[in-house]
Parts: C-alpha cells; sequence; structure tokens
C-alpha cells in the first residue's frame, strides 16, 4: 500500500520536498498524485517535481475535481496555510503543513477545527527539530524528570540575510499581502521561527504538546526596506514559570547561532551548531550527549507518510505548534509600531545586488544582551532601543494588530 501525496507549493522552501522524494532512501511506500502550484513554471526544483508527477493544477480545487489524495504537503506562502490546510481536511486529506502554522492564532483554532470535524485525519506542521531522534530523546528525559522543572531557555540567532532574501518574493518582511490578508513574516515567523518553537517545544507537558506561554515582552526593529521587522528580542513568560528569552535578526554582518542554554533544577542542555553537538550537564557532573537535531525534512515528511498509512503518530500537530504562533502575535502587540535602526548606522555590506543592511553594533548588543539574560534595551539602553509593552497572552484567542 502506498500513501498518495499532492505536493501543494513546490517554490522556495516546498523544493526540499521536492528534493527529499526525488533522492528517497528506502521503500517509496508513497506515489506523488499532484502538484498544486499556480506558478509551478518558475520554480527551481520544477524539472524534479514534473518527473515525480506531470499533474500540475492552479489550486486544490482544481486538483480534487479529478484526484484524492492521503497526504498533503504544504510549503506554500504562509497566508495560505490555514485555508489550504482546511481545504485539504474537508477532503479526507491528511495534513503536513510547512511551518509556522499560521499568521494569527485565531487562523490555528480554525485548523484545530477543521481537523476535529473530519474523520480521524491529522495535522503535522513542520517544525524539523520536533521529529529528529534527537530532540525527542531529550523531551522523553525532561518528561521523565531527569532535570526538574525548568527555569531559563535561551536561544541566539543571528542570520545575516541579503536583499536578493527580501526580494524573493511579494511577502517576504511584510505585514499582510496584497489582498490585505495577515502574513507578518520576520525571522521569528519564519527563518529561525523553529528555536522559538523549540523551546516551548521541549518542557511541554506531553510529547505532542508545547508550554503554554501567559505574556510576552518584546523588541522589533527593522534596517531593511520592509513593513515589518528584520530584529527582535523576547521575553515568555510560561505557565510553569519558566522564562524563555529569544534573540534573532538578518541585519549583522556575521553569522552566529542556533545556539541555546536550557536551564533546568537539575541540569543544563546546550547546543552548540558550530559543534554540531548537544549535549547536558547535570549538576553532580555527569554529561550526556544528544548528537546533532539539525537535519533536512526527511524525518517531518516520513513520520508524516507513515501516519497517513495508519503507521504511528504525529509528534508535532497544531496543538503544539500554535503557541509560538501565541508568542509571535503578542510580540507584534508588545511593539505596535516597528523602530526603525538609524539610518546613519546602517551600512550595505557585500557586492551589489547581494547585499547585507548592517546595523552597526546590533551583534554585539544582542549577544551582551542575551550573556546578560536580558533584553538588549535592558541591557545597554541606546537613544534607538525601544522596549515594548508586556502583553498578557491568557484568553489571546485573535490577533487585530
Amino acid at each position: 500500500m502506498k500513501s498518495k501525496i499532492v505536493l501543494v507549493g513546490i517554490g522556495g522552501y516546498g523544493g526540499q520536498y521536492v528534493m527529499a522524494l526525488t533522492n528517497w532512501k528506502g521503500d517509496r511506500n508513497w506515489e506523488v498524485v499532484g502538484i498544486v502550484d499556480p506558478m509551478a513554471e518558475k520554480a527551481q526544483r520544477r524539472a524534479e517535481a514534473l518527473a515525480l508527477c506531470d499533474r500540475v493544477y492552479n489550486t486544490l480545487d482544481d486538483f480534487y475535481a479529478e484526484r484524492q489524495a492521503d497526504l498533503a504537503v504544504i510549503a506554500s506562502p504562509i497566508q495560505y496555510h490555514c485555508e489550504q490546510t482546511c481545504a485539504a481536511l474537508a477532503h479526507g486529506t491528511n495534513v503536513l503543513c510547512e511551518k509556522p502554522i499560521c499568521a494569527v492564532i485565531q487562523q490555528a483554532y480554525e485548523m484545530i477545527e477543521a481537523r476535529d470535524k473530519g474523520d480521524g485525519k491529522f495535522v503535522a506542521i513542520g517544525y524539523q527539530w520536533s521529529f529528529s531522534p534527537q530532540m525527542q530523546a531529550l523531551k522523553a528525559d525532561i518528561l521523565a524528570g531527569m532535570y526538574g522543572n525548568p527555569k531559563r531557555l535561551k536561544t541566539i540567532a543571528l542570520w545575516p540575510r541579503t536583499d536578493t532574501y527580501y526580494g524573493r518574493n511579494n511577502w517576504a518582511g511584510g505585514l499582510k499581502s496584497a489582498k490585505g490578508d495577515w502574513i507578518l513574516d520576520s525571522p521569528v515567523n519564519n527563518a529561525t521561527a523553529h528555536y522559538l518553537h523549540n523551546m516551548l517545544y521541549v518542557i511541554g507537558p506531553a510529547v505532542d504538546r508545547s508550554a503554554t506561554p501567559v505574556s510576552v515582552q518584546a523588541e522589533l526593529y527593522r534596517a531593511n526596506p520592509i513593513t515589518n521587522y528584520d530584529t527582535a528580542a523576547l521575553r515568555v513568560m510560561t505557565d510553569g514559570g519558566a522564562e524563555i528569552l529569544f534573540y534573532t535578526t538578518h541585519a549583522v554582518s556575521r553569522l552566529r547561532g542556533p545556539e541555546f542554554v536550557y536551564e533546568f533544577e537539575n541540569g543544563t542542555v546546550y547546543y552548540d551548531t558550530r559543534k554540531r553537538r548537544m549535549w547536558s550537564v547535570l549538576k553532580d557532573g555527569a554529561m550526556k550527549e544528544y548528537g546533532n537535531p539539525h537535519q533536512g525534512v526527511e524525518c517531518k515528511l516520513g513520520d508524516s507518510i507513515k501516519a497517513s498509512l495508519g503507521e504511528g503518530g504525529i509528534v508535532c500537530g497544531p496543538e503544539a505548534a500554535m503557541m509560538h504562533t501565541l508568542c509571535m502575535n503578542g510580540a507584534q502587540e508588545s511593539v505596535p509600531s516597528v523602530k526603525e535602526f538609524p539610518w546613519r548606522d546602517v551600512y550595505k555590506m557585500g557586492a551589489p545586488g547581494s547585499q547585507v543592511r548592517v546595523m552597526t553594533g546590533l551583534a554585539e548588543q544582542m549577544e551582551g544582551a542575551y550573556d546578560a539574560n536580558l533584553l538588549p534595551g535592558e541591557y545597554q539602553p541606546m537613544a534607538w532601543t525601544q522596549l515594548g509593552q508586556k502583553v498578557s497572552l491568557k484568553d489571546y484567542k485573535s490577533f487585530n494588530g
């Protein structure tokens, strides 16, 4: 028996799913029965996708008018995640939707409702660290009580991004689409979303749940000519009393991270991407190696294919993934008006056509704040720093901007 797959979006990140299927190792317990992408002819991996299946449709409705599928792999832009997930569920199809789950929290509730109305179909959200054996081993140890209660978890990800990155489509760095739909694209909601989600996920009360955030305070800035932000720092408090700190930016000259330090009562867990290593040190000095959770799409795709055939379950679904969206929406409300860095302090680095806009001294300020467990505006107040208000996330059901 094979799982019938429809690929929804083969450009951008969708190309990684195309290549994972093209280079599949082991039993091919699947077949691609359709491709949904109105701009498929522009996709970098178009030839490989057509080798998997030459049936291309503009919309999911067009696909379902002719065919059915067991699994929809959705890698379309953020603003389509909710609509396409709900459409697939309505046709009895399981879903692997790429992260983030959606743009606004009310859409997450809509997706859960659509799933629960169906006949037992699942929705998986593609945070690949959650599906990795290494992160699952860590979460199992946390749930077993090895580390005690979480105290503070922090992550830093300084990822330079060029103007080519922001010019790759018409929604990069955008608040809304041309039609007025929320996108809220940002490093928090896209490039480095994995690492905020992971802090919530590993301390969640069950394998398929994340910790519940109760408040968020943020700093949001931009150096690029976009409508949202390219730099953020967040402090999130959870219902269990753990503090979560997250530092991310695209407006720096050098790469760092992701790196994290997760502090618990009985030990500390570390990850260093340069060493490709995740390990822990317990209070008694004992160490445990977990390996490198960083990977491609194979685990989440493989797990979703197996689950669509009734083999195994899904460790990261809407309930786990929506807590990231809750924090991200709260951060936008914490800073309703994104602060622009002083133009005199921003310079361009690199060859024309592929330049990074760099905020002078930002990398050092973010790193200092990370080391001090403070938000940047607390660590070193500057004329341009803007500390957002603390936003309660209790009973937070809708983001309206």
